[in-house]
Formats: structure tokens, sequence, C-alpha cells
């Protein structure tokens, strides 16, 4: 086995630890932890669908008894074998179970080391560092787990903490289950962010596949391999305008200019966001294909630069950084979850899964302290998102050199990229009203203390030339509250009211029960709203940080050489 598998092997550890060792742990004996558990506390954390308890704990255990030896006489396989035959011994026996149990735990880790391997085989070379990155972060979660596991809830800090539970909580063991919830819920935001990163992943190898094949297929109407600017302007059905006003068959730069005001965009915020949201897999091609030529155009590169190529590189080095989480990710989660989870506490309810769970449902909404504040943070998510969107969007469409067909002549003209001219530029801002203030805010001092450097710089607002930096920590921010939203609202809220709703069970605020339910799933809709703009803010982020002055010259060489090809390295960039 390589040194790389048994990398992924111990991260592959970490993070089924966390997972199975309450699995585990019950073949072992009961341990000191285990039997400071109260009744009260066993009633809290059993399942919903188990019988409450009548008059006496013998009625209750005599009533969980009958229903458990039911439900195991109708779903479990039975055997007719009398008790001193061979193979009733063996079903009958403990060991027998744990190896079992544990040759399970083995199997998913074989299956889960293949399934890398065979992930990163058919991964790109470009990509396959985020797949690493994701997998170190994974093992991370998983140690973390394990750590609570065997120190906190089941190890030495046990009776501390649970000595602090009772004294301020009224309950032992409160606050002990408090950390088994948060952690598996922050697990489960963890590897939901993964999932949604590998989403990216996913829209990324589609959009370079669906690049060079519309490039070669769509867009090269005569089939000889390159796709001409007549070309790029039939497929894409771009403007025609009269640009060589003079008629003399030169175009020059002040034709070229008025060229460009006359077809400056006037579209407002979500007439952005509605077009870009919109556009079709040929036009999205088009503009890297239009990029492609400016690039060449203005570095002298060979043909045989491929743009498709250039791109998977650059969003390879881009998501590599974006699926690194860092403890300051967490952060954000804490006021949200804090606000949340206070509701379960204060009733002496853990999470959704506890057997008194339905006596909060309804009071998240009828909570004001708890109501309001979710409202803000579900209205700064989505604002957030669809700010990140809209500045991409905008900057791209500056950057991008514009196509038009002249209606002289007939030919097709490549414009210079909006950002050129004085005059649009100048009248074009990135940072509107208060997201100015935020910019400002969040990066010390923006364009104060880190002016633009260029005119591609300027095109970034109040942000000044920390863009790069600033944005790619924004857009996994931005997607890390999305993620954290949808877990929480889905598992512990929308998914216990309807439990409520199908049981008839009965809950502690009625009246609030179906507002709350449909205020978190119009939530949890919204979260999912967001996180489908991700992929193309992220394409996006990618496409206005490698053109223009912000090319990337090592990127240019490596694709370069794996086509056999020579860059000239001493010219500037």
């Amino acid at each position: 086995m390589t040194r790389r598998s048994h990398r992924l092997l111990a991260a592959a550890v970490c993070s089924l630890a966390a997972i199975d060792l309450t699995a585990v742990c019950a073949f072992a004996p009961p341990s000191s932890s285990s039997l400071l558990l109260s009744s009260k506390s066993s009633a809290r954390s059993s399942p919903q669908w188990l019988p409450k308890p009548t008059t006496t704990a013998t009625a209750t255990v005599a009533t969980v008894n009958k229903s458990s030896s039911s439900i195991s006489r109708s779903m479990l396989p039975t055997t007719d074998e009398p008790a001193n035959s061979l193979l009733y011994n063996i079903l009958h026996t403990p060991t027998i179970w744990s190896v079992l149990a544990m040759t399970s735990i083995v199997a998913l880790l074989v299956l889960w080391e293949e399934t890398i391997d065979n992930i990163r085989e058919s991964t790109p070379k470009a990509i396959i560092p985020v797949i690493d990155s994701m997998l170190a972060e994974v093992g991370g979660l998983g140690f973390i787990g394990l750590f609570l596991s065997t120190v906190v809830t089941g190890g030495p800090l046990g009776q501390i903490v649970g000595r602090l539970s009772e004294d301020y909580l009224g309950d032992e063991e409160l606050l002990l289950e408090a950390f088994e919830f948060l952690h598996t819920f922050f697990f489960e935001v963890g590897i939901l962010f993964f999932i949604v990163a590998g989403v990216c992943v996913g829209a990324v190898l589609e959009e370079v596949n669906k690049l060079s094949e519309i490039s070669e297929l769509a867009l090269d109407a005569d089939g000889d391999g390159e796709v001409t600017l007549d070309e790029l302007a039939d497929a894409l059905d771009v403007s025609c305008m009269i640009v060589d006003t003079d008629g003399d068959g030169i175009l020059s730069y002040e034709e070229k200019i008025d060229a460009l005001k006359s077809t400056a965009s006037n579209k407002n915020f979500i007439e952005t966001i509605i077009d870009e949201k919109s556009m079709s897999e040929v036009d999205r091609a088009g503009e890297c294909l239009v990029a492609r030529e400016r690039i060449l155009d203005k570095y002298s590169l060979p043909q045989e630069f491929e743009i498709d190529a250039y791109f998977a590189n650059i969003f390879g080095e881009n998501l590599e950084e974006s699926v690194e989480l860092s403890p300051i990710t967490w952060l954000p989660l804490i006021p949200l979850i804090a606000l949340e989870n206070s509701v379960d506490l204060s009733r002496d309810v853990v999470s959704a899964s506890s057997s008194n769970a339905f006596e909060s449902c309804g009071y998240f909404f009828a909570t004001p302290w708890v109501f309001y504040p979710t409202i803000f943070f579900q209205g700064l998510s989505l604002m957030w998102a669809l700010f990140n969107f809209w500045k991409m969007t905008s900057i791209k469409k500056m950057l991008l050199p514009t196509l038009v067909t002249d209606g002289v002549n007939g030919c097709a003209a490549l414009l210079p990229p909006r950002y050129k001219i004085d005059e649009i530029r100048k009248e074009f801002n990135s940072s509107p009203s208060i997201f100015a203030w935020g910019e400002e805010f969040f990066t010390g001092g923006g364009a104060k203390t880190s002016p633009p450097r260029n005119e591609h710089e300027e095109l970034f607002g109040a942000v000044g030339a920390k863009f790069e930096s600033v944005y790619l920590d924004s857009m996994r921010f931005s997607t890390w509250l999305c993620v954290a939203l949808i877990v929480y609202s889905t598992t512990q809220i929308v998914f216990r009211d309807v439990a409520a709703l199908y049981l008839h069970a009965d809950v502690g605020n009625a009246d609030g029960l179906v507002p709350e339910l449909i205020v978190w799933i119009i939530f949890t809709a919204s979260a999912v709203f967001q996180l489908s703009l991700a992929p193309t803010t992220f394409l996006n982020f990618c496409f206005v940080t490698s053109v223009e002055e912000y090319v990337k010259k090592d990127i240019i060489e490596e694709v370069l050489e794996d086509k056999g090809s020579i860059f000239d390295k001493g010219r500037p960039l």
C-alpha cells in the first residue's frame, strides 16, 4: 500500500471512529459513566417511537420489553433449530456478533479506500489536490468526534461536565448529551459542505468538458479545428452594428470606443442575476473562447493554447483553497445554533431525537428572541449569496471583450473590454451603498488600505487589491452558512414538525406548529436556492481572477508545455 493510501486510510479511520464508536461499545461491559445515566436521561434520549411510561417503572419496562420482543419476532430471522444445536449456539454467541460488527466496519473502510482510489484515477490532475484537501478535513472532523467520545462524554472529563450540567442546568446528563448532539450536528454540516464542494467540482469538470466539446462541435462551423471570430459571431448571434463608421475598412481605436459605448448594458441587480443564471452552455463557452482570442492577441501565444486546460488549472487551485476549513469557519455558526438550541434546552430537550422533543414544537416560531434573529440570519445569508453572484457577474462582463458584427462589411470584430474605457470604468460600481461599508469593515479598510494597483483592480470596488483572497473566503463562508441552515432547519425543526403532525402527537405549542413548519420550509428552500448559485459564482470568480491583468503566467507555461509548445518566458504578462 502506498504512503498516500495510508493517509487516506487514516483519514477514513478518524472519520468512521466517531460514527461507529457507539456500535462497538455496545459489546463492551457497562462502564462507570454509563451507570451514571439517570432514568430521566434514558427517557430523553430514547427514540420517539418507543412507548411512554405508564404508571410505574415496572410497567414501563414490561411495556418496552413487550414492544421490543414484538419487533424482534416480526423483523428478525428466526430458526427452528433445537436449543442444543450447533447453529443455535453460534447465533447466540456474543463473540460471533462482535466479530461480524467489526468485520463490517473493516469492509466499510476497504470500500471507502477503493472508492477514493477510483475517484482519484478518474479525476483530472488539476483537481486531485482538492480531493486530498477534502479527505484531510473529513479526517479532522472524525478526530474531534473520537476525542469527545473518549475524553469528554465518556472519559475523565465526563464527571466534571456532568457536575456543571447539574449545577447550572438542573440535570446531570443534559450538557453531556448536548455535547454529543452538537458534535453530530457539526459533523453533518461538515460532510454536507464537502458534498456541496464535490458538486462544485463536478460542475467545474462538466464546464471544462463542455467548453472543449462545444468549441469543437457547435462553434467550429467549417470543421477545420479552429474557431474563428466569424464562426463565434454566427454561433453566439452577436449584435450587428456599424463599427467602421468612416468606411475605410480599418477599425480605429475611436471607432471601437464608440461601438463599446453603444453596447453598454444598463441592467439592474435582479436582471443581471437572472440573465447570468439562465445563460446557455454555448454562450458560456463562447465567453471563454472570446477571452482566449484576447489572450492570444495580447500575449502572442500559439494557436495550440487550450483555454479549457488553462481554466481547469485555475479551478483546481481555487477549489483546493475553498474547501480548506479553519477553526474560524465554525464561529459564525455559534450564535445561530445557540439561539435555536436554547429552545430545546429550556424544555429539558436535547435535540429532535429526544423522546420529549415534541415539547419544543411550535416554540421556535413563538419565541420572538429566537424567531426574529433567525429571520435576520436567513435574510443576511440570502443577500450575501446574491451579492457574491452579482458582483462576480458584473466584473466578468466588464472584463469580457465584446464581439460584434460590422454592419458594413459583415465581418466580426473583437472590441476591447469595457473596463479599458475610462468613462465606462468610472461609472461602474461593484460596491453599491451598504455593501461598500461592509467590504471596508471586514477587510480592515479595503481600498483605503490596499488601493487598486491597476485598472483591473479598480473594478473590485471598496475591497481594493484584497479582492482575490477576501472573496474566496466570502464564497466559502456563504456556502458554509447555507449548509448549516439547511442541516439544522431540516433535521431539528422541519422533520420534527412533520412527524408531530403525522403522529397527531401532543406538542408544546399547537397554535405555532403549522406556521413554524411553513416558515422553516421557506427558510430551507431559500438556502437550497443559494447553494444553486454557488457553482456559477465560483466559475465567474475564477474567470475574473485569471484574465487581463490577472493572467497566470505559470499556468500558461504549464498548458503549453503539456501540448509540446514553447512559451517565451521573457515576454511580460
